[in-house]
């Protein structure tokens, strides 16, 4: 696909959205996967619509979640505004899923032998943005936390936890941040996962290892069941519980 220098320029100022960039406060906060749009020369990458309005194409609830810890705890923050099928700025380039064949099992057409002039052009738009809008936000923080979102259910498995903190490298931000959300959560009656529902330890991640663990910066994956954003009292549950979490633990650096 060959595309003007206008077009590229505009696709790229789509691909990011910044919050209270001038915010000097310690927290940067990190949402990958806040946006489900494929880009329109895509044409949705041949998929039916409906699957992009799934948890393959983003992370729901998670735009929210990010706006008003955000807003409560003056941090900046940056959101991406593609769908993680057309990249998944999470992962590394040479990662299979950074530009993922298959849902589950559905082939995704415009992603199948995606030659490398394509997939250097959706790193231009997609991912590039994303970096030059992160970089500079990292200096002067303390932690850097990313926030996701997973689906209950995943290949029949129903997933025991409600709120997981995803870590790579212990340290004293992380047991406070877990030992709140675990005190906080056996309170609301909220299932806590440490490492849960998936291991940090085990799989690599892009994001948080460069924009945080590569400059020494303590961080974690906040992930949280998406059902919990179905209903307006367990989102808002949530977002408070998140919000004091993040607040006594950032107190604690």
């Amino acid at each position: 696909m060959r595309l003007g220098a206008e077009t590229v320029a505009a696709l790229r100022a789509g691909a990011v959205e910044t919050l209270r960039t001038g915010s000097t406060g310690p927290l940067l906060l990190l949402c990958e996967h806040a946006g489900n749009i494929v880009p329109a020369p895509w044409n949705g990458l041949g998929l039916p619509s409906p699957f992009l309005d799934t948890h393959y194409a983003y992370d729901p609830g998670v735009d929210g979640l990010t706006r008003a810890l955000s807003e409560r705890l003056g941090a900046p923050a940056v959101l991406a505004r593609y769908s993680r099928i057309f990249a998944d700025y999470n992962r590394f380039d040479g990662d299979w899923d950074h530009m993922r064949p298959d849902l589950g099992g559905v082939p995704v057409p415009g992603n199948m032998d995606i030659a490398q002039a394509e997939r250097r052009l959706r790193r231009e738009i997609a991912v590039e943005p994303l970096d030059d809008a992160i970089a500079p936000l990292v200096r002067g923080r303390k932690a850097v936390v990313s926030v996701h979102s997973f689906t209950p259910v995943m290949a029949g498995h129903r997933r025991p936890v409600d709120i997981g903190l995803l870590w790579r490298e212990d340290g004293p931000f992380v047991r406070a941040a877990l030992g709140e959300l675990k005190a906080r959560g056996a309170v609301s009656g909220l299932r806590i996962g440490d490492n849960e529902p998936y291991d940090w330890r085990a799989v690599t991640a892009y994001s948080l290892q460069v924009h945080a663990l590569d400059h020494g910066l303590p961080c974690f994956y906040l992930e949280v069941n998406n059902a919990l954003f179905s209903r307006p009292e367990t989102s808002a549950l949530v977002t408070n519980l998140v919000g004091e979490v993040l607040r006594a633990a950032l107190a604690d650096l």
